[in-house]
């Protein structure tokens, strides 16, 4: 066996800054035009008519001429019909290649429907084939500079295409308001504010009072510490439009930020008094006073909903909203119960909000039966359903959660492209512990959101997709396939470089794959950026206990125990302390007392049954009674575990571990055999059955295994190792063998026994003046070891030195133990 079982398992041993803005950047949305999103109930419901439709679309549309196609989009795109409009203006740019104004229609309609890449690529054709085209120019350097918005960082060339296509704009119109207006926006994007404050003024003074610039203006004076100039644009605009919201939400900011308090009261009461029927500016108003202490007079001016029907549909909702906001749950309650029976069409989502009022109050188990009862009456409702599900995943225990699954599996029937409720059932399947299911379903879950996102036109939504990756992500990580973690957490991080979940699963990754000292410095920023992710300090520590940095391991499990005293592993961790210090019995000794006080504990068992074998492993060579004594406490106490925990591989593994120290071979290789069937995709038992097979001299099975843990893991170390070793003494496959054993050696450049397997490799393959060097290397590093002193030998004599390989194989045999020596004589009585 070329590697011990030791090394074999290592479990063993955000165009201006957001900060900077005095309201929300929600004003981009006017500037871009950006529509409504067709949400995926409403897509469903006619999918099937629209379907006949697009057939009856395509048919007529055959025998009509490019021209006449855009004409009839246009008529479906005007009705916000934009599926039908781009099926006719697909068929006009099948029809003629070079239509400028199909590709330019299909680019609007797509950027209308939320399709934004889409939108970008026909709107760059329809450039190309008409450059006079400006407004086709002025909406693509709009996106260009949304994308750059997004992404600042890595979007760089988007901001070049958005400058670019302003000067074209600017060089065809030098006097546009489009032109003055966008360049306005890339001087922001620029960092130049004087410059971007002309080009607005230019703008306002071709186009006064324009929507898509007053606020991008007045922010920018606002930010060049011109507030008084900021203001009087603002009230300039209320004078000319006394109902446009954006004026008001910047006046009642500036106001309150520069303390003046009597100005800000008064912009949300002059908001209400211009424009009363403003649900916004009532409910702003309604909060502002509640926040100030006058809680009546926000109850009347929101109770200014009720008495225009017509005007506020909703009006049950927005009173209950404030009712719940202000903690009134019983008028909230009653507001909700009202609108569910004034307004029966909309009486899921007042329902929906009986539901959250009851989560609120503590009352879990009619939140409960409430959302099943509403998800039951209502099986096609998306957003019902997906409420149900999420109270699901909260019941607090592992057997809620178990029986939740059950559920969830009927929510999935009835909704089965729903990419949320597929994300529940993964987070239910691996709190269940069943991750291959949780795999697939996070997976799933991933898929569904991009075909769901392309159906109704718009870009898949961040949180399904991110938090399917970091669920993906951990399951890797769990089963020490780091380099798929790490392409899962990086995949996240491109997106939100500071998740804590995801940089969490990279650094795991990086320490896997021996990146440690890269890890490390993350690990710490993310423990002081993120305290309340304890298991970012339960990795810091263990990391820190690996370095044998015992004063920092400790400063952390104690943070990890103050935090969490409910959880054990810090206290456990504490002991892991001792245990690397040689204080094994007193390690022992403080776990067992936790678990006097929690029997039921399998964790704190399992860490018992952990500190029993290391503390075996410690002393097995010099007290064997003692240490087997320690293995067979340990075996104990994974079999007890096993009584519960019956699918758990790694219970499994580490028994078999155990069982193969106290030479119970066949109970051993049962235990890898049951741990690779509680979990297929892990390496690990495999591995380690293919090595006690091989120390058991039944090669043939030892090759079949070491393929099986190739076929899980194509670029296993030890296994290409092992497998090349084992090829290199039959003389068989040597160039496979050559090529698993410097794949290997790329891996753990320093490991000497990979280094003598490719060296041996060398030998047998001819490659004699390779190996000479590597097994010289060897001897001169590792003086004490026999094996290496005998491929040296062997070497030196293929060589011609044969009074030199005497000298080796003299001293392994010196080195040797009695199993290894017969084959050390026989290479001497070779010598002569």
């Amino acid at each position: 066996m070329r590697l011990n079982q030791r090394q074999a398992n290592g479990k063993v041993g955000q165009i201006v800054n957001e900060s900077q803005h005095l309201c929300s950047r929600t004003e981009i949305v006017t500037v871009c035009c950006l529509p409504y999103n067709l949400n995926k109930h409403t897509f469903m419901k006619y999918f099937a008519a629209l379907a006949v439709l697009a057939a009856i679309l395509l048919s007529s549309a055959c025998t009509q001429s490019p021209q006449k196609l855009v004409e009839a989009g246009n008529r479906y795109h005007a009705n916000k019909k934009y599926t039908e409009a781009s099926i006719l203006y697909q068929k006009a740019i099948a029809k003629d290649k070079t239509n400028a104004e199909a590709y330019y229609r299909e680019g609007l309609n797509l950027l209308d429907s939320g399709d934004l890449q889409g939108a970008m690529s026909y709107l760059r054709r329809a450039i190309d084939l008409k450059p006079s085209n400006t407004d086709a120019e002025t909406k693509l350097a709009e996106l260009c500079l949304i994308v750059y918005s997004k992404y600042p960082t890595k979007a760089q060339n988007y901001l070049v295409d958005a400058g670019d296509l302003v000067n074209k704009i600017n060089k065809a119109q030098p006097n546009s308001f489009d032109g003055a207006r966008l360049q306005g926006l890339l001087d922001l994007a620029h960092n130049e504010p004087e410059k971007a404050v002309e080009e607005f003024q230019k703008a306002n003074q071709i186009k006064p009072h324009s929507p898509e610039v007053i606020n991008w203006y007045a922010e920018t004076l606002y930010n060049l510490k011109r507030p008084e100039k900021a203001e009087a644009l603002e009230q300039d605009m209320i004078a000319h439009d006394p109902k446009w919201g954006p004026a008001y939400d910047f006046l009642f900011l500036l106001y309150s930020r520069t303390g003046q308090k009597d100005k800000a009261k008064a912009i949300l009461e002059q908001r209400v008094k211009a424009d009363p029927t403003s649900a916004v500016g009532i409910q702003n108003l309604a909060n502002y006073q509640v926040l100030n202490g006058d809680y009546p007079a926000g109850e009347a001016t929101i109770n200014r909903l009720m008495s225009d029907p017509k005007a506020f549909p909703n009006r049950y909702e927005m009173v209950g909203d404030f009712y719940f906001r202000t903690k009134k749950y019983d008028q909230a309650q009653k507001a909700y119960e009202e609108g569910a029976k004034q307004d029966p069409k909309n009486a899921v989502t007042y329902k929906e909000r009986l539901v959250s009022l009851d989560e609120a109050t503590n009352k879990r188990d009619d939140a409960l039966n409430l959302a099943r009862n509403v998800a039951k009456d209502n099986p096609k409702n998306v957003q019902a359903n997906e409420m149900y599900a999420g109270l699901l995943l909260q019941t607090g225990t592992k057997d809620g959660v178990a029986k939740s699954v059950t559920e969830l599996k009927d929510l999935l029937k009835a909704n089965p492209n729903d990419p949320l409720l597929h994300l529940d059932m993964a987070r239910a399947y691996f709190d269940t512990n069943d991750r291959d299911k949780s795999l697939n379903e996070a997976q799933e879950a991933m898929q569904q959101e991009v075909k769901v996102a392309d159906a109704a036109h718009r870009s898949p939504r961040v949180g399904v997709v991110e938090n399917g990756r970091i669920l993906t992500g951990r399951i890797y990580e769990d089963r020490g396939q780091h380099a798929k973690a790490l392409e899962q957490a990086n995949l996240v991080l491109q997106v939100d470089p500071r998740n804590p979940d995801a940089r969490l699963i990279r650094d795991r990754a990086m320490v896997g794959m021996g990146q440690a000292d890269q890890a490390l410095p993350d690990l710490e920023a993310l423990v002081q950026q993120s305290p309340q992710l304890g298991a970012a300090r339960l990795e810091l520590a263990t990391l820190y206990l690996s370095r044998r940095a015992f004063d920092k391991a400790t400063a952390q499990y104690e943070q990890f125990s103050k935090d969490y005293p409910k959880d054990p592993r810090g206290v456990v961790g504490l002991q892991d302390v001792k245990m690397l210090q040689g204080k094994a019995d007193e390690a022992i000794a403080g776990v067992k007392a936790v678990l006097d006080k929690q029997p039921n504990d399998l964790q704190l068992r399992y860490q018992l049954a952990a500190f029993q074998t290391q503390a075996g492993a410690l002393i097995v060579a010099k007290d064997r009674n003692r240490a087997k004594q320690y293995f067979e406490d340990a075996a104990a106490n994974y079999k007890e575990i096993l009584k519960t925990t019956t699918n758990s591989a790694d219970v499994w593994l580490r028994l078999g571990i155990i069982q193969r120290e106290l030479q119970q071979y066949d109970a051993a290789l049962a235990s890898f055999q049951q741990a690779a069937t509680a979990d297929p995709h892990n390496s690990a038992p495999a591995l380690n059955e293919a090595m006690l097979l091989e120390a058991l001299g039944k090669k043939k099975e030892a090759m079949a295994a070491y393929n099986k843990v190739l076929g899980i893991d194509p670029e296993n170390p030890l296994a290409m190792n092992n497998v090349a070793f084992l090829n290199a003494q039959d003389g068989v496959n040597l160039d496979q063998a050559k090529t698993m054993a410097e794949k290997a050696k790329r891996r753990f450049p320093n490991n000497p026994e990979i280094s003598d397997t490719l060296g041996f490799v060398y030998y047998k393959k001819s490659l004699n003046g390779e190996a000479l060097q590597i097994f010289k290397d060897l001897v001169a590093a590792h003086q004490d070891n026999p094996l290496f002193h005998l491929h040296f030998a062997m070497a030196l004599e293929k060589s011609g030195n044969k009074q030199a390989a005497r000298d080796e194989a003299q001293k392994a045999l010196q080195l040797s133990q009695p199993a290894q020596q017969g084959q050390i004589k026989s290479f001497l009585n070779q010598l002569g």
